[in-house]
């Protein structure tokens, strides 16, 4: 008795790629909810986190009343650049009879965080204002407390 490969050849190849289910995308967990932002310099806030996924997925952040921002999912964390009207404060410095600088000035803030591990970073840029920021990075911690 003679056995013919070739169809169960082409039955093997063809039917387990048709057979296989497709990998599935990588499940976003929902961030709804009411987090404690904590960084390492001892800031702290409350966020309010909305999420929605329709195609992408944004996350809608309230830090207070009037003021928040929204952060896109790119390659597994939510990211956002975005600008803090007062993010610097520079002391004001007497020199020759006359106060000098003080007040306060905008920051870009570049910010990400794991929608998994609730970690994240942020570093802080500014446009030469009359002061310096000297701490430009930090990271932070995301406690979902309700």
């Amino acid at each position: 008795m003679r056995i013919n490969a070739f169809p169960a050849t082409i039955a093997l190849l063809f039917g387990l790629g048709l057979g296989a289910a497709p990998q599935a995308a990588a499940e976003v967990p929902s961030m709804n909810g009411i987090y404690h932002y904590a960084d390492e310099d001892g800031a702290v806030g409350t966020w309010t986190i909305t999420t929605t996924c329709n195609p992408r997925c944004v996350a809608n952040v309230t830090t207070s009343p009037g003021h928040g921002f929204e952060a896109h999912l790119e390659n597994g964390r939510f990211v956002t650049t975005r600008v803090v009207p007062d993010g610097l404060e520079c002391p004001r410095v007497f020199m020759n009879e006359l106060w000098l600088g003080g007040g306060t000035h905008a920051v870009v803030a570049t910010q990400w965080w794991d929608p998994v591990t609730l970690t994240g970073e942020v570093h802080f840029s500014h446009n030469s204002p009359p002061c310096t920021l000297d701490d430009q990075h930090d990271r932070f911690t995301l406690t979902r407390i309700g």
